[in-house]
């Protein structure tokens, strides 16, 4: 059964990098995207990049880069000192996730997504990128919190490999599953496309849907 597991995992290409706090994950996934850009290939995908802290308040800006236009979008609020918890713009994060899912395609070698956090645990967030890219048979490389791991595994259902937080490691995993890509996968969609408008298309909520 596990075998059967491990094959599924590399036919769809889908990669969790789970790391621990302290670690500079989004450095690792910037540098991994700078790479295979110089590479030739065409990535797609958000990372976040924080700003500095300012005087009269706790929290930094966050910002998230849009590794295909290089553009950096604001996606934090300014709620002053005495705010409690999260201030991050919800809405703006939509809005990326629209640009996002839109901007994949059969022609993108991998997807980055710097988070499966809460928002994808819920169905939300960028989760529809990631399924938009596994119908496309475009490799993925998801950067996740042990605390969101059950959420992970409810998700891909099996059909994920783990990668440990290493740039090394997870550029020759990245190398690997864009060389090899999936082209049947990839062929189905294109014809797919060609059959029927995108609008008509069922959108899975799952990858096991």
């Amino acid at each position: 059964m596990k075998d059967r597991q491990q094959s599924k995992a590399e036919a769809v290409g889908l990669i969790g990098v789970q790391f621990e706090d302290g670690m500079n994950i989004d450095g690792m996934l910037s540098s991994l995207a700078d790479i295979l850009a110089k590479d030739g290939k065409r990535v797609s995908g958000l990372i976040q990049i924080r700003g500095q802290a300012e005087d009269n308040c706790k929290c930094r800006e966050m910002h998230l880069r849009d590794l295909m236009t290089g553009e950096q979008h604001l996606i934090s609020e300014k709620r002053g000192p005495e705010a409690q918890g999260c201030h991050l713009d919800w809405q703006a994060m939509a809005n990326l996730a629209e640009i996002l899912e839109k901007q994949i395609s059969y022609a993108t070698d991998l997807l980055i997504v710097n988070r499966f956090g809460r928002a994808e645990s819920e169905g939300r967030g960028f989760r529809s990128a990631i399924e938009n890219a596994m119908s496309l048979g475009i490799p993925a490389i998801i950067a996740l919190r042990e605390q969101y791991r059950p959420e992970w595994e409810a998700f891909h259902g099996g059909l994920a490999e783990t990668c440990r937080p290493n740039l090394p490691e997870m550029l020759a995993v990245a190398r690997s599953q864009v060389d090899s890509g999936v082209p049947e996968l990839k062929l189905g969609k294109i014809i797919s496309k060609q059959t029927a408008p995108n609008e008509n298309r069922p959108r899975n909520r799952s990858l096991l849907q």
